[in-house]
């Protein structure tokens, strides 16, 4: 009988592992790995390297400086490597901004309900995406999710948008 290579992995490293899963065909932004910073403010921290500006003031936005697990607090550190002027000014045109060429992402859609609210849908592909996350009931340890799992967990919440997963058909 094959013995099993499993580790437990605490909480935050399994949402950096998340966050890195979620861009990691993005040519433009690479998630570096947990690091304990020097310093009180938390206890450990990953950096995101992005380089396109306009991504980086729309990651800047949207994802959350700390992230906390109970007692203990993760800072995301994100790092503009161009410098460029502008940025989008609404949250879905910030998604627009920061999935713009990463395959991960099929449509970004814009739609209004019966009752005029405008909402903006931001639909990834059909895929599963798979990360190393100790878990126990895969053989392997990875963990097997869709990127609107993903991003419904990382992202800071904006009203009025909404992560699915698009449909199989075209």
């Amino acid at each position: 009988m094959e013995k099993l290579n499993l580790n437990l992995s605490a909480p935050w490293v399994i949402y950096q592992h998340k966050v890195k899963a979620l861009f990691e065909r993005d040519p433009d932004i690479t998630v570096g790995d947990i690091y304990e910073p020097d310093g009180g403010e938390v206890a450990y921290a990953f950096d995101i390297e992005v380089r396109n500006h306009e991504k980086f003031l729309a990651l800047d936005k949207l994802l959350p400086s700390v992230k906390e697990f109970g007692n203990v607090a993760v800072g995301i550190v994100i790092f503009d490597e161009e410098n460029s002027l502008t940025g989008g000014n609404n949250d879905i045109e910030l998604y627009r901004t920061l999935f713009q060429g990463n395959p991960i992402v099929k449509d970004i859609i814009e739609a209004c309900d019966h009752a005029g609210t405008r909402h903006g849908f931001v639909c990834f592909q059909p895929e599963v995406i798979r990360f190393f996350a100790d878990d126990t009931s895969s053989y392997d340890g990875c963990m097997s999710v869709l990127g609107q799992d993903i991003a419904r967990e990382i992202f800071c919440g904006s009203a009025g948008i909404h992560f699915c997963t698009a449909g199989l058909d075209g």
